[in-house]
């Protein structure tokens, strides 16, 4: 297929490398990290603000137990302003940030990790390890029902150790363990001020030990943050202001864009993303990764709680259709969330097949009738109109209802839809979103998706230490997935984020994260 542009930047979980990193760490060696040099270039300059479109119509705020979703502008504004134990190079190897090594315990079970000294919160907070234990505990603990707690269940505890040191009690040995804490596209890994969170502020004015400060948020307009005086890496930042600005019409982000308006965007218009190719003041940054944009499936819902009436709309949707008419071919056509470096044999994928939908639909033997929600974007209506036209051809009738990214969430959140634009984010490694997603008893399993051994496998993941044998165990929940369609593919992932040339210091994307700390504005 063709593609926009070529791959780079951070390796799938199934890379080669990727897993020689893993297997390396289950020795339990200490990983002895320093932070790279950052000196700053020599050619970089002050000040400046710079101003990045966002597709949001706003923020879902940034306390990860109230949030009711996390989208990646979300996280790249939360990047500036809060701060991971963590960061991984393109290798993935750990690069210390709060914490400054992490070792292993012989039978891998307890990780202990040094914390930075000399670091203050941006209310004044010292960053100590109650910060960290307060953090993590208050994502563990049960009362709290935080969504995303059954992917950390290996986790039992984060104790104290001194007031710089911390130790992570696993239940189990956990391949994954180390770069649970390096994701940037979680607001799980980021240690927010215990005071901020205490006084229940830090969801709506978010507070960390960043290179920026939370300034102001002006609801579905803009989201400000302005440089940190008092950044323990004393070169940085370099920009004095970051502005977050809400477009959720992709065309006003590139007119805007193009006219000087903005100096950034994030984007997914396989059109847009072409001319700004071809465009000499512009700067494309990519990145084809995991995860997947899909349309979820209620199968807690009539008449989807029926098997056959999913697998007819598997077979009624085209996704080669739909990444070539929304997309123009810019985002992969995929057969699981793994990633474009994943074979897994025989997945099992249901293809466009609208003899065979017919067939099952006659089977169910009563009319089909769905709703479908979708972002009101240019690309949540290109969804809902594709799905309704190809379900037309089979005799299903679909009614898309688009709505703002936040009443869709709630909805979705809630269980108060049928079917229902959505996406599986990229990660470090897929193990932990798919527990989210399709575990029974996950509360982040929204589409009320229920099979025992998924369940199961889910489970043998957790604990599998071998590389290529959870990679089979990964490969047979994706088949299992697909016999039983609680969802249905829209395409891979491939992420773009467009700069003006005169933006530089930005690192290569990771997990659909474009890192602003280190951007500078030439003069």
């Amino acid at each position: 297929m063709k593609r926009c542009a070529h791959r780079c930047g951070f390796l799938s979980f199934f890379h080669r490398a990727s897993w020689t990193s893993a297997a390396r760490i289950l020795l339990f060696l200490p990983l002895l990290l320093s932070w790279p040099n950052a000196a700053p270039a020599s050619e970089a300059h002050y000040g400046g603000t710079l101003v990045f479109g966002v597709e949001n119509n706003d923020f879902g705020g940034f306390d990860p137990i109230q949030s009711r979703g996390f989208a990646p502008c979300d996280a790249i504004a939360n990047g500036t302003i809060l701060e991971r134990l963590f960061d991984l190079d393109a290798n993935q190897e750990l690069v210390p940030v709060l914490g400054l090594a992490a070792e292993a315990s012989a039978d891998g079970k307890v990780w202990t990790i040094p914390l930075r000294q000399g670091v203050l919160f941006h209310d004044g907070t010292p960053f100590t390890a109650d910060a960290v234990v307060d953090h993590w505990m208050r994502l563990l603990n049960p009362e709290n029902r935080f969504r995303g707690r059954q992917a950390l269940q290996p986790i039992q505890s984060v104790v104290k150790i001194d007031d710089h040191t911390v130790a992570f009690h696993l239940a189990h040995p956990w391949i994954l363990f180390p770069h649970v804490l390096a994701s940037p596209r979680t607001a799980t890994t980021t240690i927010p001020s215990p005071k901020a969170v205490a006084e229940g502020t830090h969801h709506r004015a978010p507070v960390g030990t960043g290179p920026f400060r939370f300034e102001k948020w002006e609801p579905s307009n803009a989201f400000s943050v302005v440089k940190n005086p008092d950044y323990w890496r004393k070169d940085l930042p370099y920009l004095e202001r970051i502005v977050f600005r809400f477009m959720p019409d992709h065309q006003t982000r590139w007119a805007s864009l193009q006219a000087g308006d903005i100096e950034a965007m994030w984007i997914d218009r396989g059109g847009i993303i072409r001319q700004a190719m071809g465009d000499t003041a512009m700067t494309v940054l990519d990145e084809e990764d995991n995860g997947a944009e899909i349309i979820l499936l209620n199968t807690a819902k009539p008449p989807l709680d029926d098997p056959r009436v999913r697998q007819a709309l598997a077979h009624a949707w085209n996704q080669a259709h739909y990444v070539r008419f929304g997309y123009q071919d810019c985002i992969p056509v995929v057969e699981h969330p793994f990633g474009p470096e994943a074979d897994c044999r025989n997945s099992g994928y249901r293809t466009h097949d609208p003899e065979v939908a017919k067939r099952l639909l006659a089977e169910y033997g009563k009319p089909v009738q769905l709703e479908c929600l979708h972002s009101d974007t240019q690309r949540g209506r290109e969804a809902g109109a594709v799905l309704q036209q190809l379900c037309k051809q089979v005799g299903i009738e679909i009614r898309p209802v688009g709505l703002a990214f936040g009443p869709v969430i709630q909805k979705v959140v809630k269980g108060d839809y049928q079917m229902s634009t959505w996406r599986i984010p990229s990660t470090f490694d897929p193990g932990p979103g798919l527990v989210r997603s399709f575990h029974s008893k996950s509360r982040g399993n929204f589409s009320h998706y229920a099979n025992p051994d998924v369940d199961l496998l889910l489970q043998a993941q957790w604990t599998e230490t071998d590389p290529e044998k959870r990679r089979e165990i990964l490969c047979d929940i994706a088949r299992i997935i697909n016999r039983d369609v609680p969802l249905l593919y829209r395409g891979g992932a491939h992420h773009y984020v467009v700069i003006e040339k005169k933006v530089k210091g930005i690192p290569p994307m990771r997990q659909g994260i474009v890192a602003l700390s280190e951007a500078w504005i030439e003069p």
